[in-house]
């Protein structure tokens, strides 16, 4: 609940993401900090999906990949 309501809440939402697990040597990728983020959004659950929208725009390296996941 308190994704939902972070704002009302004084919480800042910082999102990392990373593209894949593991690279194509085995190693376990890091994460990119993406900026902090709004609640736009939810649906379903367990899990639940949460719709965020950036204060920043996504590096456009990963928009190739968030592409494929926006779609399903």
């Amino acid at each position: 609940m308190s994704y939902l309501k972070h704002q009302e809440m004084n919480k800042i939402i910082l999102l990392f993401v990373r593209e894949q697990n593991d690279d194509e040597y085995g190693n376990t990728m890091s994460y990119v900090f993406l900026g902090d983020a709004n609640f736009r959004r939810f649906s379903g659950s367990k899990p639940m999906n949460i719709e965020w929208a950036l204060n920043e725009p996504m590096p456009a390296y990963l928009w190739k990949d968030s592409g494929k996941l926006a779609l399903g």
